[in-house]
């Protein structure tokens, strides 16, 4: 099965850098040099390491991974239902955030609330958090990529 996948990455990454490689310089750079010829290699390595059996080798010839502490985990019923739907709270309010405000506003207030609530930051570390997120989004996107994000439709 993992040869399956390594082979279907392989595919990939091929066909990313043929489809990409008579494209100009500057368009190539990110899909060409980035991705697919650094993703060539990994692949290529992972062939190497399937078709040899280095991890059973590595490993003692159980082609495991030996691991110090293993244990399992069980939740209550309760506290997975309770953290599902704290996690699908969140993604809903921010997609409809973004939705409603717009990217540059909503990531850094989503990220601002969740560091307090749920991460139980102080709200100085969750003010940080948000400050370097809108710092991400507009400095780099907006202003030094001149890359404009959707409004939202409460300011479109």
């Amino acid at each position: 099965m993992k040869a399956n996948l390594t082979l279907f990455f392989l595919a990939v990454f091929l066909a990313a850098a043929f489809a990409g490689w008579d494209w100009p310089n500057i368009a190539k750079i990110m899909p060409v040099y980035v991705a697919a010829l650094p993703g060539l290699v990994l692949v290529l390595v992972q062939l190497y390491r399937d078709g040899t059996g280095w991890e059973a080798r590595r490993s003692g010839g159980d082609g495991g991974i030996d691991m110090d502490e293993t244990y399992e985990v069980r939740l209550e019923k309760k506290t997975e239902l309770r953290r599902t739907l704290a996690f699908f709270a969140w993604f809903t309010g921010g997609a409809l955030g973004i939705w409603l405000l717009g990217i540059v506003i909503t990531l850094p207030v989503l990220i601002f609330l969740y560091a307090l609530v749920e991460g139980k930051e102080k709200w100085f570390t969750s003010l940080i958090m948000a400050t370097c997120a809108y710092a991400l989004v507009w400095g780099l996107f907006e202003y030094m990529l001149e890359t404009r994000w959707p409004p939202g439709i409460l300011f479109g």
